[in-house]
């Protein structure tokens, strides 16, 4: 089931995932202290092309089983994302060496963005808002 946020027109937002590590086979791969990386992007689900919003790169830690790789984004106006559009916010999830073939990987894709257009541009919101996908990642269970 998908989610779904509304964020305006003028202001920034922050755009996260939340990464749940459990079971034996994540402890052993948490041991080697990978680097999680996850590139956050934008897709119309008309026609359009995909916006890439930017990187978050965290070392993970063999003593930490949750991560929340997070990114602040400009603003859709900046972006130039429309109201007409609605944009299903993605994450491209890399666990491993940044150079390497990743030990671990996957995509995250649930939740739907709708732009609220500004009625005055000259009225920004100054409040930041989130876009957030929260999904449990596991490694597979032998």
């Amino acid at each position: 089931m998908s989610t779904h946020a509304i964020l305006p027109y003028d202001a920034p937002f922050t755009a996260q995932i939340t990464l749940a590590f459990e079971g034996s086979n994540a402890i052993a791969l948490l041991a080697l202290t990978p680097t999680i990386q996850v590139d956050f992007y934008l897709k119309p689900l008309q026609a359009g092309n995909t916006v890439d919003l930017g990187t978050s790169t965290l070392a993970a830690d063999n003593q930490q089983r949750l991560y929340t790789p997070q990114l602040n984004v400009t603003s859709p106006s900046e972006l130039n994302l429309t109201a007409n559009k609605v944009y299903r916010l993605g994450s491209l999830i890399r666990i491993g060496a940044l150079d390497q073939p990743a030990l671990l990987c996957g995509v995250v894709e649930e939740l739907m963005v709708q732009i609220h257009p500004s009625r005055d541009r000259s009225e920004t919101t100054k409040q930041s808002h989130k876009a957030i996908p929260k999904k449990r990642s596991e490694t597979p269970k032998k």
